[in-house]
C-alpha cells in the first residue's frame, strides 16, 4: 500500500478537489475532518453529473425533476455534500486478494486502509498489478507423472472437480483432458488450470459439457 496518503476536507471546493486529482493523476481522495478522521471518498464518478457540465450531466432529462439529494450532487460547491459516504475501507491486515475483491464487487480503483480509526494508506489498482508482476511462479514439476499429479490436484482443489470425473494424461509436457463437465465455463476453466500447471507444454482439451 501506500502510506503517503494525499487528502482533502470536506471543506474544501469540489473545483479543488478536482484540480488535485488531476494534477496528482488520482483517480478518487480520502476526505478527512479537521480530527483526521476518514469521512468520505470523493472519486471521479461522483462528479460525472456536476452541473458544470451542462443538460448532458443534469438528472431532469426525463422529464422528471431531480430528487433533492441529486440536486445536492450536482450543484454543490463542497466536497462534503458530494463525496460517497461511508467510505469502503479495509484493516491494515486484510489480505491483498480480499482487497482486489472489494475493488471488483464495489467497482472502485482505491480503498484506504484503516488501523483501529486511523487512515494508514491506501490501496490502488495498480498495487494489485505490482504483486501480480512480483509473484513467484510455482516450481516445476519434474517428469511426466509428477506433472499429471499437479494438475489434477489443481483440479481438484481449485475448481472442485472430482478427479474421477476427468481423465489427465500426458505425454512429454503436453496435458490432454477427457472426460465431463458440466458447462463450457467449467470447460474453461480446466483449460486454464492446466495450462498454469509448471511444467505444462500445452493443453489438448478434449473435455466434453454435459447435455442440459
Amino acid at each position: 500500500m501506500n502510506r503517503t496518503v494525499l487528502s482533502i476536507s470536506p471543506e474544501h471546493s469540489v473545483r479543488h478537489a478536482a484540480r488535485t486529482m488531476l494534477e496528482n493523476r488520482i483517480s478518487s481522495l480520502p476526505v478527512c475532518d479537521d480530527a483526521s478522521r476518514l469521512v468520505g471518498m470523493l472519486s471521479e464518478s461522483d462528479l460525472l453529473s456536476r452541473a458544470e457540465l451542462g443538460s448532458a450531466g443534469r438528472s431532469g432529462l426525463s422529464g422528471v425533476g431531480p430528487t433533492p439529494e441529486s440536486f445536492i450532487k450536482e450543484h454543490s460547491w463542497r466536497v462534503g455534500d458530494v463525496m460517497t459516504q461511508p467510505a469502503v475501507t479495509v484493516d491494515e491486515s486484510v489480505p491483498i486478494g480480499r482487497i482486489a475483491e472489494l475493488m471488483a464487487a464495489k467497482n472502485i480503483n482505491r480503498i484506504p486502509v484503516m488501523r483501529a480509526e486511523e487512515l494508514v494508506g491506501i490501496v490502488c489498482r495498480s498495487d494489485i498489478l505490482r504483486v501480480i508482476t512480483a509473484a513467484t511462479p510455482d516450481g516445476v514439476a519434474v517428469g511426466d507423472e509428477a506433472v499429471r499429479r499437479a494438475v489434477s490436484t489443481r483440479l481438484c482443489c481449485d475448481l472442485g472437480i472430482d478427479v474421477g470425473a476427468i481423465d489427465v494424461t500426458i505425454e512429454n509436457g503436453n496435458v490432454t483432458l477427457s472426460g465431463q463437465v458440466q458447462s463450457e465455463a467449467m470447460r474453461t476453466a480446466a483449460r486454464v488450470v492446466a495450462e498454469t500447471v509448471s511444467g505444462v507444454g500445452g493443453v489438448r482439451n478434449m473435455l466434453r459439457v454435459a447435455a442440459a
